[in-house]
């Protein structure tokens, strides 16, 4: 939602409930001790009743902070900051020093370390913003502090169906992770219901009052009511909870969360620049970092990733990246993610457990990015057999298929042995041709029928475009089409000089035309290579062994390429049966270097 959305909304609801005449202020729900009691005149008094509760879980932290004669400073986050102030100013009146703070997230990232004793989050929060909320109140925190957290979340989330809201496995995974230790959660989806049951009535009759039917109430209002049914809708279909977390944030003195990196600092690609990732790629794979294809893949890919550092301020020592995919999904349009540059510091890699950086990263990354109601359904890779042993015993992945490599030695013509000529003519991709491009989308419009009972990743104009030559290294790659003597455009081939070999990186074509149009292009790329007095004797085409029957030829053999081929396991999505074979990937998907 927009600030300017939000901003309306907020407006909204003060507008119906002071026409209502319940103190404005309160955003939120109400908690109702007693439902036969659920009437319009009660709202106000279950929006205080929550009010006593959130202050209720503040007196473990009260009496301590009496007992030690310090301060008592509370961060309040949320819409309804305002409104808690006054009850919780009675409360810490008994400390001459207790100091109370209101505003937004942004407000924890600016204050010192280790200044509060408890933090009170107000609001529902996307599933991407948990790691930033959850790592700002940690730091704000003192030892032993307290985190109240009053929110939404999604309880049954087996339903392919996007939402914003993070799951409640997430949620407890990601605060264990960063050093909270839950102390305590209740279920208040009753009391949600009968809120929004009320606040609806209220709200209906204000449209339809005078004062309620001006222009700005005329936007919003309607669009409020729709939000509010669609949350009443899961939460009473169990999909969706309100939910009171008190955490406690334990400090960075004990030993053993020190071995579990317990003060690693997480972040996202908006939290640092490409050069600081550069030691840390070069030292993870023994080769240069180089920033035009960082910029490619995270820039103009829009890729995202988690990051670690040992502790606030210090080095880059994790990276988990992922380059976005549209893809169609047995036939439906949705989003995969490509799990890449997946990087720990040599020194770090000390531990494989569930304490390891590189599970904290990943377990991050996959609760963020992959599943059924996050952005991207699916994630695939193509991880080396010992690192996928390691995801797989953390339970990070499964295995779907295996990737290997066709090798079709190219064969001249011979019409002794029964070959004939190629029967179909190169032609150079031009981007600039808009015949071309047209043609491109036909192809693939083709090629996503045949694969209607399978996964395949979207080559379009826009795909091809960004993936080949979009590249900064575009000149590696050779796009061309295959025309047939009958004029007719049968497919387009992109090309790799692989040794004395051509690899096969993408084809585009109906799929029922793949291995005939291999052995033809096995055939041109003969002729051309005498031609040209060129030394090239193989075509090779790395593909998923769930199709090899589709391309499989009779002089062709087939090699291991000791890759296989993932699915996330770890958050809620398709399984790992349902998925096996059915991922269509060439060396296009692949290479991403």
């Amino acid at each position: 939602m927009t600030a300017n959305n939000s901003d309306k909304k907020f407006s909204a609801i003060a507008a119906v409930l002071n026409y209502a005449g319940i103190e404005s202020g309160h955003y939120h729900y109400g908690l109702f001790p007693d439902f036969s009691q659920v009437t319009v005149e009660n709202l106000g008094l279950a929006q205080q009743g929550l009010v006593e509760r959130l202050a209720d879980e503040l007196t473990g932290q009260l009496e301590r902070a009496t007992r030690n004669q310090s301060p008592m400073r509370v961060a309040l986050v949320g819409p309804s900051a305002a409104s808690l102030v006054e009850r919780l100013g009675v409360l810490l009146s008994i400390e001459s020093a207790a100091g109370i703070e209101c505003g937004e997230v942004d407000l924890l990232a600016g204050v010192d370390d280790e200044y509060f004793n408890a933090i009170i989050l107000e609001g529902s929060y996307r599933s991407i913003d948990q790691m930033k909320l959850l790592l700002a109140a940690r730091s704000a925190l003192k030892a032993e502090g307290t985190l109240i957290v009053f929110a939404e979340f999604l309880d049954d989330d087996r339903e392919i169906r996007h939402s914003l809201l993070p799951n409640i496995s997430s949620f407890k995974q990601l605060s264990t992770r960063l050093g909270f230790n839950l102390q305590a959660e209740t279920n208040i989806s009753l009391s949600a219901r009968a809120s929004i049951k009320t606040f609806n009535e209220l709200a209906r009759a204000y449209a339809a009052s005078d004062r309620g039917c001006n222009k700005e109430m005329a936007e919003a209002l309607p669009a409020l009511i729709d939000e509010l049914d669609e949350a009443d809708h899961e939460l009473s279909s169990g999909r969706r909870s309100l939910m009171l977390y008190s955490l406690r944030f334990a400090g960075f003195t004990n030993e053993l969360t020190e071995s579990e990196y317990a003060r690693a600092e997480y972040g996202d690609k908006s939290s640092f620049q490409p050069a600081d990732v550069a030691e840390l790629f070069e030292r993870s794979f023994g080769q240069p970092f180089d920033a035009a294809v960082w910029h490619w893949k995270y820039e103009l890919g829009n890729g995202h990733c988690v990051v670690a550092r040992a502790q606030k301020e210090g080095d880059l020592v994790a990276h988990y990246g992922g380059a976005p995919r549209k893809i169609s999904y047995f036939g439906t349009s949705t989003l995969a993610i490509q799990p890449c540059d997946v990087m720990v510091m040599p020194e770090e890699r000390t531990r494989y457990g569930r304490g390891s950086l590189f599970f904290k990263v990943a377990a991050t990354f996959l609760e963020r990015e992959i599943g059924n109601t996050v952005d991207h359904l699916l994630g695939f890779g193509f991880p080396n057999k010992k690192t996928m042993r390691l995801a797989i015993r953390l339970g990070l992945y499964e295995k779907t298929d295996d990737f290997i490599e066709l090798r079709l030695p190219l064969h001249q013509p011979n019409a002794a042995a029964g070959m004939t000529e190629s029967s179909i003519t190169f032609e150079e991709f031009s981007e600039e041709n808009a015949e071309h491009r047209e043609c491109l989308e036909d192809l693939w419009s083709e090629m996503r029928e045949g694969f209607e009972k399978g996964i395949v990743g979207e080559r379009d104009w826009r795909y091809i475009e960004y993936r080949y030559l979009q590249h900064p290294h575009r000149t590696r790659y050779r796009l061309l089409y295959l025309r047939g003597l009958d004029g007719e455009i049968k497919a387009l081939v992109v090309l790799k000089r692989s040794g004395e070999a051509w690899l096969l990186m993408d084809i585009v074509c109906a799929a029922s035309r793949v291995a005939a149009l291999l052995a033809e292009l096995n055939i041109a790329l003969a002729e051309e290579s005498v031609r040209l007095g060129e030394q090239i004797g193989e075509l090779l085409f790395w593909i998923t062994k769930g199709w090899l029957e589709l391309v499989e030829l009779p002089n062709s053999t087939v090699h291991d390429l000791g890759i296989e081929i993932p699915c996330n396991s770890w958050n809620p999505g398709p399984s790992a049966e349902l998925l096996y074979g059915k991922w269509w990937l060439t060396a296009g998907d692949m290479d991403f270097q």
